[in-house]
């Protein structure tokens, strides 16, 4: 394996609250702007006014016009997302579906809950099998292989809320090893009736929107959507690509020390390792775009390692923006991160500075230029104990 090979971010694709595509997902972050709606309650005794985030019907609209006709005629919401996206991330990097690159590129897709959608309909009577098209969570990233026209080797990750930089880091240790030179990797997750009844369950869900770092923090924001990176190597970069980044390293590790609950010591040898694995130390490390879930437990885990091991690194979340896309949470970080290298600007976290817990070095208000921007680190961490994180190097 080389581990010397540098591996480039250079297309990007997403699909969220915010729309479809980058330039609204950009825009709300820069803006702190969220459109949570209010969710309509699953059972008996769940309360009124809890808040989500759902794609809009018009962001699904246009994603449906641009996915493959087999998708569109039995449309899962999973493989909507994750074909949409997939597409704008190649256009991106100014590839075309089928073309060398992308004919043996690799696709990995992290899920949390696969096409959970199909499944809950089968389940519900609202959908028999020969209409869903199937649950299979390897499905999508078959849907998303022959959408890009890509027949290298392809795989699904599930390792719940980190799914997306776990898929990040497969897809790098294979560009690594000269299985291919090109990878179309990110995370994708649908609304999911079971996310809500086990997360309302927990009352970890209400009416207040996700407040990540706040002292006044109390409820998650369930959320969804895909987001999607074409990653190349050094020698696969053609004339005129302008890389995002270079990504350097990410970690994984599980530390299974509670079903629910992040675990301090988990989540600190997981910092460490991506540190090693980059070369570098936390003061080298400008930006955080942090899981930032706005529970208690999550935000006070990450937060004293913020305050304590990267003191002067700007921090942000943006899932009081977007809300926490599950599986593909790492995903959107990812994609905010490349973006911030681009724009040299950090967007704001969705809470007022006089609020923010810990003394937190968070970015709040407006966004934050960073001109001599140079390292970007992106968390994303799930129930199990499964912690996954990844650095980005600027290129410009």
């Amino acid at each position: 394996m080389n581990r010397s090979a540098r591996i480039f971010v250079t297309g990007l694709g997403i699909i969220s609250p915010a729309g479809a595509g980058t330039a609204p997902f950009w825009d709300d972050l820069c803006a702190a702007r969220n459109r949570f709606t209010d969710l309509t309650p699953l059972y008996p005794g769940m309360k009124a006014g809890t808040l989500g985030g759902r794609v809009p019907k018009d962001a699904w609209d246009t994603a449906l016009e641009q996915v493959s006709e087999q998708t569109r005629a039995r449309p899962r919401a999973a493989s909507v997302f994750a074909e949409y996206a997939a597409l704008e991330a190649l256009r991106d990097a100014g590839l075309e579906r089928g073309d060398d690159l992308v004919r043996n590129a690799l696709v990995c897709i992290g899920t949390s809950d696969g096409q959970a959608d199909a499944l809950e309909d089968l389940v519900g009577n609202r959908r028999d099998i020969t209409e869903t098209g199937g649950f299979s969570s390897y499905s999508i990233t078959e849907d998303v292989a022959a959408a890009v026209g890509a027949r290298g080797p392809a795989f699904t990750t599930q390792s719940t809320c980190a799914s997306a930089n776990v898929a990040v880091s497969c897809a790098m240790e294979m560009l690594r090893s000269g299985v291919a030179d090109t990878a179309v990797v990110g995370g994708c997750d649908p609304y999911s009736e079971k996310n809500i009844i086990g997360f309302s369950s927990l009352q970890t869900i209400g009416a207040q929107r996700c407040r990540p770092f706040s002292v006044d923090r109390r409820y998650v924001t369930p959320s969804e959507g895909a987001g999607i990176l074409v990653l190349q190597t050094e020698n696969a970069l053609r004339p005129g690509q302008q890389p995002y980044a270079e990504i350097l390293a990410t970690a994984v590790n599980n530390d299974a020390s509670h079903p629910t609950a992040p675990d301090r010591d988990g989540v600190e040898a997981c910092h460490r390792r991506a540190l090693a694995e980059a070369g570098i130390t936390a003061a080298d490390i400008d930006v955080i775009f942090a899981h930032g879930t706005g529970s208690r437990a999550n935000d006070a885990v990450e937060g004293g390692i913020f305050t304590e091991v990267y003191p002067r690194a700007a921090v942000t979340a943006i899932k009081g923006t977007v809300g926490h896309l599950m599986g593909a949470a790492g995903a959107a970080g990812a994609v905010a991160s490349c973006l911030t290298m681009r724009h040299r600007t950090v967007p704001p976290t969705a809470v007022d500075a006089t609020e923010v817990d810990g003394g937190l070095n968070l970015v709040t208000g407006a966004p934050l230029a960073m001109p001599q921007l140079r390292y970007v680190q992106n968390n994303a961490f799930g129930f199990g104990g499964n912690n996954a994180i990844s650095i980005f190097r600027n290129v410009a």
